[in-house]
């Protein structure tokens, strides 16, 4: 079992920054609304269930699987909104096997396998690149963990033919914050996604 301190030490770091409070606070007051909880309820999600937040320990088990530590603002989504389910596309993915059920597997599964068993015509996913949230026909939000901004890209799988991955990402917000403040006001990030 992990020491009490040094969890408690990252508990408290996440709760420093007052703009992230007041994003968590509008975040948490959507998410409680049947209908804006999720841009696009699919089968398994659109029955509104609300998934509770991990424990530190499962953030920290996590992180020890992914190899570095989650930016931030993403940790404190799991450790105080809740594990995935919510969000833009049809939510944002579990940090476990614990949380909300898409059709993908949970963050940390899904990038362990795009790291370790890509295909051998592929070429390897990118370092700290974690798939955060689907939105249909192989388009993906992937937020760069090796980026301490946290920027989101846009994977536009249905647009690859070769060549790295990056070759089909592009900018979609230059930190999660500003994409989950987007989110939040309503902007039409589907049809961001979808151009």
């Amino acid at each position: 079992m992990p020491p009490v301190m040094p969890l408690l030490q990252k508990v408290i770091f996440y709760k420093m920054s007052s703009d992230e409070n007041a994003l968590l606070t509008r975040m948490m007051e959507r998410i409680h609304d049947p209908k804006r909880f999720v841009d696009l309820p699919d089968v398994i999600n659109k029955r509104h269930e609300l998934h509770p937040p991990v424990s530190p320990s499962e953030l920290d088990g996590s992180e020890r699987r992914l190899g570095f530590r989650l930016p931030g603002l993403l940790s404190r989504l799991y450790l105080e909104v809740g594990n995935g389910g919510f969000g833009p596309g049809y939510g944002l993915l579990a940090l476990n096997e614990h949380g909300a059920r898409n059709y993908h597997l949970n963050l940390v599964d899904q990038y362990l396998t795009m790291i370790n068993n890509a295909p051998p015509d592929y070429p390897p996913w990118p370092q700290r690149f974690l798939t955060v949230c689907d939105w249909g026909d192989g388009i993906t939000s992937v937020l760069d963990a090796s980026d301490s901004a946290a920027p989101i890209l846009r994977f536009r799988g249905d647009q690859y033919d070769g060549g790295p991955w990056e070759s089909v990402m592009t900018a979609e917000a230059p930190t999660l914050y500003n994409w989950l403040e987007d989110w939040l006001d309503d902007q039409p990030l589907f049809k961001r996604v979808r151009s």
